[in-house]
């Protein structure tokens, strides 16, 4: 929608300022005509270039599309894989830590226990 939008501003704004400097140029009518046909030649020209790059820009996407779709597969799964091998690696550090914190838990109230009660 917007590159649509875009061509026709563009297309827009070259017929207008073409017209725009035609009309305000003091020239005689054979002039102006020749003029015209050769700012309507131009335009032509300038509408097929960009017809033709918009065409190739539909073009990239489509296949960046296609690449994606195929590569998003590919990435989901080593993402999958490499999630899977960091929780393995680190599912040992946890259960370290949670010992600890039973032994620091446990000397705690061994400390606790082998305070005099405050009066």
């Amino acid at each position: 929608m917007n590159a649509k939008s875009l061509l026709i501003g563009m297309l827009t704004g070259t017929a207008v300022g073409a017209a725009a400097t035609l009309l305000s140029t003091p020239v005689s009518g054979q002039e102006a005509r020749q003029k015209v046909k050769v700012a309507q030649s131009a335009l032509k020209s300038n509408a097929q270039v960009i017809k033709k790059e918009a065409g190739q820009v539909k073009q990239a996407v489509i296949h960046l599309k296609d690449v994606s779709k195929d590569n998003i597969g590919e990435v989901a799964d080593g993402l999958k894989v490499s999630a899977g091998i960091w929780k393995e690696s680190t599912e040992p550090n946890i259960q370290k830590l949670q010992q600890d914190v039973v032994e620091v838990q446990k000397t705690v109230e061994d400390l606790q226990k082998a305070l005099p009660a405050r009066k």
